[in-house]
Parts: structure tokens; sequence; C-alpha cells
């Protein structure tokens, strides 16, 4: 299976499949179903080959994560652990750039576990990362840059989730450089039409890759999420 083929319609959106070793930000204001979205793209993929995954939540417990995806019709695959770092944020206030060393110590000792059968992982979310720590932005974006290149190295697909407060606006982020950092940025957003609000997906920019830069209607259905070709009317500062 193709990372395009995870989600009913995504292939639709995607003429060729996202490229092994690439870093993807999912990005989107709250309630754009990112954790949704990559969850089922990790977990559907992992299950239809001989790969493992590794996602990490540092907003949620486990156990409340699995049962917000189940809850969205979104299976839980026994492939893609699920690390859970929420107590750190119960256990200290501030944090110096150890935790990033820590993630970085974390993934790749499972990389190291499983060899190359290890092949995705998941951080959800930035903000929460960025929350747990005490570094001037200049040296975040140092870490954050040398963070990745050695997952890159590990021959892994990374994905960024980054919530953002407004559903549009391609260039907000919070140290300025995720988005350049990332191979591949997908938005999802909030369409507000009248009284109707529907959810969208975006594909803003995906290197190697022939995909539409049209917004498509990203919803849930009883089988995880669907995205459908739709009509929308959206802000300028979208083209």
């Amino acid at each position: 299976m193709r990372f395009i083929d995870t989600i009913d319609g995504l292939n639709e959106v995607f003429e060729t499949d996202i490229p092994r070793d690439f870093v993807i930000l999912v990005k989107g204001a709250a309630g754009t179903l990112k954790s949704g979205f990559t969850f089922q793209m990790l977990t559907k993929y992992l299950d239809s080959t001989d790969e493992y995954g590794l996602y990490i939540t540092l907003e949620q417990s486990r156990d409340n994560h699995i049962k917000n995806m189940e809850s969205m019709g979104i299976p839980v695959s026994k492939r893609l652990h699920i690390s859970d770092f929420s107590d750190y944020r119960v256990q200290y206030d501030d944090f110096s750039e150890d935790l990033i060393n820590l993630l970085q110590d974390n993934i790749i000792e499972f990389k190291r576990k499983l060899g190359n059968k290890c092949t995705c992982v998941a951080i959800d979310s930035l903000g929460a990362l960025y929350s747990l720590l005490n570094i001037e932005q200049k040296d975040l974006r140092k870490r954050l840059y040398r963070f990745l290149e050695i997952l890159r190295r590990e021959n892994m697909n990374i994905f960024l989730i980054l919530e953002t407060e407004t559903d549009y606006n391609m260039e907000q982020s919070v140290t300025g450089t995720e988005g350049f950092l990332a191979d591949g940025i997908i938005e999802l957003g909030l369409h507000f039409q009248g009284n109707t609000a529907n959810r969208y997906l975006r594909v803003r920019k995906m290197r190697a890759t022939a995909h539409s830069m049209e917004p498509w209607i990203l919803i849930v259905s009883d089988n995880g999420l669907k995205v459908y070709k739709g009509t929308f009317s959206m802000p300028l500062n979208l083209t």
C-alpha cells in the first residue's frame, strides 16, 4: 500500500506517492483532524506492510489517544507503537533542550531494535514540545534543524503535527522554520460559508510529487477519514 491509499480519496489529491525519508508537516487550527489524519495514514500503511512505526504523543495519554482514534473509526495498528510523553508535562514545569535529546535517543533506540523495518515516526505535536522547552528561539531553530537532520539519516518518514491559530496562513509557525525544513506541508483547515463549516485538506507543497493544490473536503465517516472534491470560496491569501 502507498501512503496515499491510506485515506479514501487521498489518491485523487496525489498522482504519485509521498517519497521515503521525507519530513511532512501536518498543520492547521484546532479541531481540523491533524492527529487523526496522521494516525490513520501511518496505521493503515503499516498494517499493509511488514514495517513498523512510532507515534509520540506529548498532549494526551496513550489510552485517551486510542479512544479518540477509535471514536473516529480509525483503527489502531499493532505495528504502530504509541509512546506517551504526556507525564513529562505533569512532572516538570520547564525543560532545557534535554527533552529534544531524549526524544531523539528514544526514536533512534526504537529504530535500532527494529532495524530497516522501522520506517515511520510521528510527533504530536511540535507546539507541545516547544511548550516544554526553555530555549531561545534562535537556539530552538538550530536544535530543530539538527534533530530533523539526524532523523532523516535514519531512513524514516517523519510526520510533524503543528497547531496554528488560523486556518489559512501558510507562513504562520512558531520558529519560522518548520515549513522550510519540511519536504512536504499538508494543511488542514476549517472553511465557513454562512452557517456551514467544512473541514478541508490542501497540500501546500510536496517535493518530487505530483499533487493537486486545491482544497478538498475532509470528513469523518464510520470507517475513518475520507477526502473528496468540493466547491469552496476560499480567502484570497490561500491562492
